[in-house]
């Protein structure tokens, strides 16, 4: 008989996990934001404000992929074991 894999809820994954994979993303995206407001020319009346606006917007927005970081790693942790 074949096993049958359920993804993993979110209740079911350690916090230490969730909070190790936003403590990866939440720098990175916010790095990213700033970069992206430096290219858009729209952005340069904002200046140093706008800049930490979109590293704030950016570290908020890493709530998703760190989400699903940890719902992968979690996953291949359960199915070695």
């Amino acid at each position: 008989m074949e096993k049958v894999h359920s993804p993993a809820r979110t209740s079911d994954i350690p916090l230490g996990l969730r909070l190790f994979c936003l403590a990866l993303m939440a720098p990175a995206f916010a790095i990213n934001g700033a970069f992206i407001a430096i290219a858009i020319p729209a952005m340069a009346p904002y200046g140093v404000p706008g800049l930490v606006a979109a590293g704030l917007f950016g570290s908020l927005f890493s709530v998703f992929p760190a989400r699903w970081l940890a719902r992968r790693i979690h996953e291949g942790i359960s199915e070695s074991a």
